[in-house]
C-alpha cells in the first residue's frame, strides 16, 4: 500500500505547483513602479496638463491692452451762406479714426494676477490628481498583490485536502469511517477553492483598473513583487492636521481661489474708472471746396451712474460664499485626517499584537497537521480546523495590512502627497 499512497502525493503535489508557477509567468513589477508607469501613462492626466497649457495662454493675453477700435464714417456735406443763403458747397464727406483704449487703475495688472492665479490653481489641479492617481495605484497594487497570496493558500489547503482524501480511500477502503472523512475533506477542499475563486475574481478587477489607470490592454497580466511590510509610526493628530492644512492640495486650491475672488472684487471697483480712447482722426470733405481735418480725437465715458454697484455686491458675496467653503473645508480635512489617523493606529496596533508573520507561522502548522494527521496523531477534526485557520489567518492579516495601507495612503494624499514624518 505504500507505493499507491507515494504517487497519489507526487500528483498532487504537482498540482500545488502548477499554479504558482502559472503566476509567476507573468512580468513582476514593484509598487513604487507600478505607481510611476500608471502616473507616466495615465490618459486622464493630459486634460490636466492641457489646462495649464490654456491657463497660460489666457495669462498671457490678459497682460494685453485692449484691441484698438476703428470708426469710419460717410456723409453728404452741405455749406450755405448764412447772409445771402446761396449754397457754397456740397459734397461727400467721410472720416476715419483709430482710437485705442487705454485703462486706468491698474484693472490690467489686476487681471494679469488673477490669471497668474488660473495658472497656479492648474497647477495645484495636477498635482492633486498625481497624488490621489498614486495613493489609489499603489492601493490597489497591494490589493492585487494580497488577492494572489489570498488565492495561492487557498489552494494549498484545498489540494492537500483533496490528496489526502483520495489516500484514505486508497489506504482503508473498507468501512464507513474512510469515505466519511475523505468526504468531510471533500467539503472542506471547495470551500477553500471557493475561497481562492473569489481572490481571483477580486484579482481580475484590481487588474482590469490597474491597466486602465496605466493605459495598458486590460487582458495584460501583472504580478507585484512583496511590497514593503512596514508601518511606520504617525506624528501627534494636531502635528499631523497642521502639516494637511498647510500642505493639501484641495485647501491650496481654495485659499487661492479665494485670493483671486478678492481681486475680482478690486477689479469690480475699478471698473467705475472711465476707459479713456485715444488715436488719430483723418476728415475729408469734397465738394467746391475741398477741406481736410487731421487730429487726435479722446473719448471717455462719464460714470455717473453708478451701474458697477451691483457688479461688486456680486464679487464680495462670492468672496463671502468662496471664505465659508474655505473654512468648512479646513474643519473636514482636519475631521479626515483625525479620522484616518485613528484607522491606522487601530490596525498597526492589531498587526502589532499579532506575531511576526503568522501566516507564515499557521502555514507551517498546517503543514504539521497534515503530517501527523497521516501518522494518526491528531483527529480530522482537529486537522480541518487547522487548515482553515491557515487560509482564515492568512486573509486576516492581509486585509488588516491593507486597510492601514490605505489610511496611510490617505493621510499622505490629505497632506499633499508628502511623507509624514514625526
Amino acid at each position: 500500500m505504500r507505493t499507491p499512497i507515494l504517487a497519489t502525493w507526487a500528483v498532487a503535489t504537482g498540482a500545488m505547483l502548477a499554479t504558482p508557477v502559472a503566476a509567476q509567468a507573468a512580468p513582476a513589477i514593484t509598487l513604487d513602479a507600478l505607481v510611476e508607469t500608471v502616473v507616466a501613462n495615465n490618459p486622464e492626466r493630459q486634460y490636466y496638463q492641457r489646462q495649464i497649457e490654456t491657463a497660460g495662454v489666457q495669462r498671457e493675453a490678459a497682460g494685453r491692452w485692449a484691441d484698438p477700435e476703428a470708426v469710419v464714417e460717410f456723409g453728404q456735406r452741405r455749406a450755405q451762406d448764412p447772409t445771402s443763403g446761396a449754397v457754397t458747397g456740397e459734397g461727400m464727406t467721410y472720416a476715419v479714426s483709430v482710437v485705442q483704449p487705454i485703462e486706468f487703475g491698474g484693472r490690467i495688472a489686476l487681471r494679469r494676477a488673477i490669471a497668474d492665479g488660473q495658472v497656479a490653481l492648474a497647477r495645484i489641479g495636477l498635482q492633486q490628481f498625481d497624488a490621489t492617481l498614486a495613493a489609489r495605484a499603489r492601493s490597489l497594487g497591494y490589493g492585487l498583490f494580497a488577492a494572489d497570496q489570498k488565492a495561492a493558500a487557498a489552494r494549498e489547503v484545498a489540494a492537500r485536502m483533496r490528496t489526502l482524501a483520495r489516500v484514505i480511500v486508497a489506504r482503508d477502503p473498507a468501512g464507513p469511517s474512510p469515505q466519511l472523512e475523505a468526504a468531510s475533506l471533500q467539503g472542506s477542499a471547495i470551500s477553500a477553492e471557493r475561497s481562492a475563486a473569489m481572490a481571483d475574481a477580486d484579482a481580475n478587477s484590481i487588474l482590469y483598473e490597474l491597466n486602465q489607470l496605466r493605459g495598458a490592454p486590460f487582458a495584460a497580466r501583472l504580478r507585484i513583487v512583496r511590497p514593503d511590510m512596514s508601518l511606520p509610526a504617525l506624528p501627534p493628530g494636531q502635528t499631523l492636521a497642521a502639516n494637511a492644512s498647510a500642505n493639501n492640495f484641495e485647501l491650496k486650491a481654495l485659499r487661492a481661489q479665494f485670493e483671486q475672488q478678492g481681486l475680482r472684487v478690486d477689479l469690480a471697483r475699478k471698473s467705475r474708472l472711465p476707459v479713456v480712447g485715444v488715436g488719430p482722426y483723418y476728415d475729408r470733405a469734397r465738394s467746391d471746396i475741398r477741406e481736410t481735418n487731421v487730429g487726435v480725437r479722446l473719448s471717455t465715458s462719464i460714470p455717473l451712474w453708478n451701474r458697477q454697484a451691483g457688479d461688486v455686491a456680486i464679487e464680495q458675496g462670492k468672496q463671502a460664499q468662496a471664505n465659508a467653503t474655505l473654512v468648512n473645508a479646513e474643519r473636514r480635512i482636519a475631521r479626515e485626517v483625525f479620522d484616518q489617523a485613528a484607522q491606522y493606529d487601530a490596525k498597526r496596533d492589531a498587526l502589532t499584537r499579532w506575531d511576526d508573520n503568522p501566516p507564515q507561522r499557521f502555514a507551517q502548522a498546517a503543514a504539521d497537521a497534515d503530517r501527523n494527521y497521516r501518522l494518526g496523531a491528531i483527529p480530522l477534526t482537529t486537522y480541518t480546523q487547522i487548515q482553515q485557520s491557515y487560509v482564515e489567518a492568512v486573509n486576516a492579516v492581509l486585509d488588516t495590512r491593507r486597510e492601514a495601507l490605505e489610511a496611510l495612503a490617505q493621510l499622505r494624499a490629505l497632506n499633499g502627497g508628502t511623507p509624514l514624518s514625526r
